[in-house]
């Protein structure tokens, strides 16, 4: 991103990597007019959600939680892009452990196989790639948007996105 330059030359070095959560509102800014400037937005984001108070106690442990959100996202980014796309990428963060990521796959390979459909899996840190930072702030901006009601920051990103509840009927509340 050429906007990392500028902050450098400005002397925003601490705003550096961007992520939503941590920048200042004129980053968020910034960085949202970047990702939307001259037509160069030409990722979709497909947003798996949920409330984690819906999740069965058997789905709390972080490798089970991220398995379940890999198996609907493949599924749902399968149904939403008709199957057309192969190899399939999915990038998470690299936040899991090696244990966690090791029992994650053996849990999302099984499921993902069985949607007959190449397909890549990728660790790596969020805030360090570009994709992931635009996956990022589009995250964070839906986070905002269920949470406390603000839209103003999910309506300002590029609107080639869609969004998925995976518990979109769970009424039982289990911690």
């Amino acid at each position: 991103m050429d906007l990392r330059y500028e902050f450098m030359g400005r002397g925003l070095g601490d705003q550096i990597p961007f992520h939503a959560a941590y920048n200042s509102v004129g980053t968020r800014k910034r960085v949202i007019e970047s990702m939307c400037a001259r037509g160069t937005h030409q990722c979709w984001v497909h947003s798996i959600w949920c409330d984690k108070h819906l999740a069965h106690r058997s789905k709390h442990s972080p490798e089970v939680f991220y398995a379940l959100l890999g198996g609907a996202l493949a599924k749902y980014m399968l149904m939403s892009l008709g199957g057309t796309y192969s190899p399939i990428v999915m990038m998470f963060d690299s936040t899991l452990s090696s244990k966690q990521r090791g029992a994650f796959l053996k849990a999302v390979k099984p499921a993902l196989n069985q949607l007959d459909v190449e397909y890549r899996i990728m660790f790596s840190p969020v805030k360090e790639d570009p994709c992931g930072q635009v996956a990022d702030f589009h995250a964070w901006a839906l986070f905002r948007s269920l949470e406390s009601k603000d839209h103003a920051w999910k309506e300002s990103l590029p609107h080639v996105t869609s969004e998925f509840n995976i518990f979109r009927y769970g009424h039982t509340r289990y911690w």
